[in-house]
């Protein structure tokens, strides 16, 4: 089990609201893992969509650890647009963002065992508009938010995802040597990592067995904007569902459309 156990869905819309113990391990910690999100026949779809792209193979260089970038992925096969809405995403970007959300960017990573990712990141000091967190009258709050679908196996020692726990509500600048607070969070295939870009995160050299694989949607409040190019050309997202169309609305305060029913 993960932090916080099984969450599979039974349809497409009977996911239930985060939990309290779910809410307040996010308030603490700043991320998430939910186990078992995605079957497994999901996750070997997505595995073998990308595979048949023939994609370069993966080194040392963070342009060549990235694939599907600029909504790519999204003309591949529709099993990627449909996590952007999956019923567990839609609870949790409800929960921490609000009704009014956009899809800033996605892309894949892929990691050949002995390779590095990004080092220790976060937002920028003392104040980042786009990449905060905030709890106000019973409510959080996130800016830009990243969901983190594992389609392989991340165990324990393996390397992966690796962030500071609870650095998210850091009052003070990050000092030299924080890297030994660095803690690796572990994932099994198909279970969905979540956190808020405000936590100090970086990826730790990867040493599983087999290549590192997974995909990442970022969500933004309606209201900002990270990247400044939209997360999918408008021709790929006219294909998408009309609740999925929502998510690519550009950025704005003034005559935004809830992106779906709170």
């Amino acid at each position: 089990m993960g932090l916080l156990g099984d969450r599979r869905t039974k349809g497409p819309e009977t996911i239930a609201p985060l939990r309290p113990i779910d809410r307040y391990v996010f308030d603490v910690r700043g991320y998430l893992v939910f186990d078992q999100a995605l079957d497994r026949r999901t996750v070997a779809r997505l595995r073998q969509v990308i595979d048949a792209q023939g994609l370069s193979p993966a080194d040392e260089t963070i342009e060549r650890q990235r694939f599907g970038q600029g909504g790519r992925m999204f003309t591949w096969d529709s099993a990627f647009a449909d996590l952007i809405d999956h019923p567990l995403a839609l609870a949790v970007v409800s929960e921490l963002i609000g009704p009014y959300v956009r899809l800033d960017h996605a892309y894949g990573i892929t990691m050949r065992p002995g390779t590095a990712g990004l080092g220790l990141h976060g937002p920028a000091q003392p104040f980042d508009a786009s990449q905060y967190y905030l709890h106000r009258m019973g409510a959080m709050r996130s800016g830009l938010l990243t969901l983190s679908w594992a389609l392989c196996d991340a165990e324990p020692g393996e390397g992966g995802f690796g962030c500071i726990p609870g650095s998210h509500r850091a009052s003070q600048p990050l000092p030299r040597g924080a890297e030994s607070l660095v803690v690796e969070v572990p994932q099994k295939a198909g279970s969905l990592l979540v956190f808020t870009e405000a936590l100090m995160h970086c990826t730790i050299p990867w040493n599983g067995a087999g290549t590192r694989w997974s995909v990442l949607f970022k969500y933004s409040p309606g209201s900002t904007a990270w990247d400044p190019t939209p997360a999918a050309p408008a021709e790929v997202v006219a294909g998408m569902s009309p609740r999925q169309q929502r998510f690519f609305q550009p950025p704005s305060v003034g005559g935004r459309v809830p992106t779906f029913d709170s």
